[in-house]
């Protein structure tokens, strides 16, 4: 009779460093205390990265939950503060809308944030950032909580500390709200709003 194999223990997959498996905070958040700004890209963050074009203008697909979750950011102290390469008359006109500050045709991102942070009195490691390619590359790197959306480039996804499950214009932004505000404490407060308490 052939002898019984030996028993095989299951191992869990092994995670490539530098990314995150979710928006589940780490157990140590990369910032300790609260998180004052969040600095966001537009194209293929905030919207799903297709660029279409009229006659006359350009159009942008933006998430609606994206928007509203910004709302509760800024009410609750988490300064959103957009900074694009791409100069749009869409965007311009989404963040109209929204009331976020937003910079738009920006060559160096790093410049316009420490504009931000000198007028705030804030620290990059007080801040975070949502991107998805290379020209985020340098401000994610400085920040202390550098976040990709899920449909981000290998690149970027290595050096970021979390990784959305939500890809970039159908959700990504509405997740990291959440997380950040949980993180701040301050998350409680957009549920009792809605009469929604966990």
């Amino acid at each position: 009779m052939p002898a019984a194999m030996p028993e095989r223990r299951a191992h869990p997959p092994r995670r490539r460093r530098g990314t995150a498996a979710s928006t589940a905070a780490p157990r140590s958040a990369p910032i300790r205390g609260a998180v004052r700004i969040l600095f966001l890209d537009v194209d293929a963050t905030l919207t799903d990265g297709v660029i279409g074009f009229t006659r006359d203008s350009d159009f942008r697909n933006f998430y609606v939950r994206d928007g509203l979750a910004l709302d509760w950011a800024r009410d609750l102290g988490l300064l959103p503060v957009v900074i694009s390469g791409r100069a749009s008359q869409a965007v311009a006109a989404r963040m109209t809308d929204l009331r976020l500050e937003n910079y738009l045709g920006v060559r160096d991102k790093v410049a316009e944030a420490e504009k931000v942070l000198a007028r705030e009195g804030a620290r990059f490691g007080e801040c975070a950032m949502v991107g998805d390619d290379l020209p985020d590359v340098p401000l994610l790197k400085r920040v202390g909580w550098p976040i990709a959306v899920a449909d981000a480039t290998p690149e970027v996804r290595k050096i970021a500390r979390t990784v959305t499950r939500a890809r970039a214009g159908h959700g990504a932004v509405r997740e990291v709200v959440e997380m950040l505000l949980r993180h701040n404490r301050t998350w409680g407060r957009v549920l009792e709003r809605y009469e929604a308490v966990e």
